[in-house]
C-alpha cells in the first residue's frame, strides 16, 4: 500500500507511547517481533499502529507477506522518535536519582550461562539484603542496549566500545578442562585430549575461544556434542557425555570436576582460554540506589567466585 493513499490529517501531538511502539516495529520488522519487545500482544500493536497512522494521516509500514517495510516517512520520523526516545530515558534517570533506597525492579543481562550458574543462585543472598529488590533477568547471547534502557546492569564477555557507559572487569580466569567427577576420577590424569568424549559451542558460536581451543586441538572425532546453550553443555557434561572447556570458578558453581592433563601434555599444548567478565551500566543510573545495590553485590560476588 502506498504512502500516499492515506488520509492525510495534522495531528494536534504525538505521544511519546505511540512512538515507543513505532521505534519497535522499526527495530523488529514485524508485529510479532514487535509485541515481544514491548511485552504486549500482536493485536495491540497493530491497534496502536493504526491509530498511529490515522492520527498521522499518512502510512508508516507497507505490510508484505514478510513483514513490515518502512515507508519514506517512517525512515525519516526514526531518528526523531530516537531522540525523544533518549529524551524519554533522561527524564527517567533524572527521577529515578531522586530514589533514597534500594527498591523497585532492577534489569540484568547476561549471557546464559551467566545468568544461570552465577546470577541466579546468588539472588536469595541479593534478596536477603535488599528485600525491596526485584530482579528481571535476561538471559542473552546478544547485548541489550543500555542507552535506550532495554537493561539496567549487563554482565559481558568484553568491554563495550561505545556508549555514555561505566565498565568494570569483575572476573578475569583461565579455563579449564571439566567433567563429571565420575568421569574426571575414572580418567585420572589426561594423557590424551582423544581419551574422552568432547562437548563444544555449535556452529553459531564456533569463534568463542574456548570453541576455537577444542576445534584447533580435538580430534573431530571426539566431539561428541554441538550446541549453542552452556546449560547443554554443562548438564551433558554432569551425565557423563564428555569434556568441556569453561572458566574455572564454573567449577565451583556446576559441581563438575577437573580433569588435569598430564605435565607431559601440558608441556605441548597452548594455555586454555582466559575468561574474563565485565559488568556494565549507563553513567547516569550508577548512582541510583537499587542500580547501586545490585552492582555493588555482583562485584562482590564475583570477586568471591575469583577467590575460590
Amino acid at each position: 500500500m502506498s504512502s500516499n493513499n492515506a488520509k492525510r490529517g495534522a495531528p494536534e501531538r504525538l505521544r511519546w507511547d505511540d512512538l515507543e511502539v513505532f521505534l519497535a516495529l522499526v527495530r523488529a520488522g514485524t508485529m510479532t517481533g514487535a509485541a515481544a519487545r514491548l511485552g504486549v500482544n500482536t493485536s495491540t500493536v497493530g491497534r496502536r499502529l493504526d491509530g498511529l497512522e490515522s492520527a498521522l494521516g499518512f502510512h508508516l509500514f507497507d505490510r508484505t507477506s514478510t513483514g513490515l517495510v518502512s515507508t519514506e516517512l517512517a525512515e525519516q520520523l526514526m531518528p526523531v522518535a530516537e531522540s525523544m526516545e533518549r529524551a524519554a530515558a533522561d527524564a527517567l534517570r533524572l527521577v529515578e536519582g531522586r530514589e533514597t533506597e534500594p527498591e523497585g525492579r532492577v534489569r540484568v543481562t547476561a549471557p546464559p550461562g551467566i545468568a544461570a550458574c552465577f546470577v541466579a543462585p546468588a539472588l536469595p543472598e541479593l534478596r536477603a539484603r535488599h528485600p525491596g529488590l526485584t530482579i528481571e533477568l535476561d538471559a542473552a547471547v546478544g547485548y541489550a542496549d543500555l542507552t535506550r534502557r532495554e537493561a539496567d546492569i549487563a554482565l559481558r564477555g568484553a568491554r563495550p566500545r561505545s556508549g555514555d557507559l561505566v565498565a568494570l572487569r569483575v572476573l578475569e580466569a583461565q579455563s579449564t578442562i571439566a567433567a563429571a567427577p565420575e568421569l574426571a576420577a575414572k580418567v585420572g590424569k589426561l594423557g590424551r585430549l582423544d581419551a574422552v568424549d568432547w562437548i563444544t559451542w555449535g556452529p553459531e558460536l564456533a569463534g568463542l575461544p574456548d570453541a576455537q581451543w577444542i576445534e584447533t586441538h580435538v580430534d573431530p572425532s571426539r566431539v561428541v556434542l554441538w550446541t549453542s546453550s552452556m546449560d547443554a553443555q554443562i548438564r551433558a557434561a554432569h551425565a557423563g557425555l564428555g569434556a568441556i572447556v569453561l572458566a574455572r570458578p564454573f567449577l565451583a558453581w556446576t559441581g563438575l570436576a577437573e580433569l588435569k592433563p598430564t605435565r607431559t601434555l601440558a608441556k605441548r599444548l597452548p594455555p586454555l582460554p582466559i575468561a574474563g567478565l565485565w559488568i556494565v551500566g549507563h553513567r547516569a543510573l550508577r548512582e541510583v540506589p537499587r542500580v547501586q545495590a545490585v552492582w555493588d553485590f555482583l562485584i562482590e560476588r564475583a570477586r568471591v567466585a575469583t577467590d575460590a
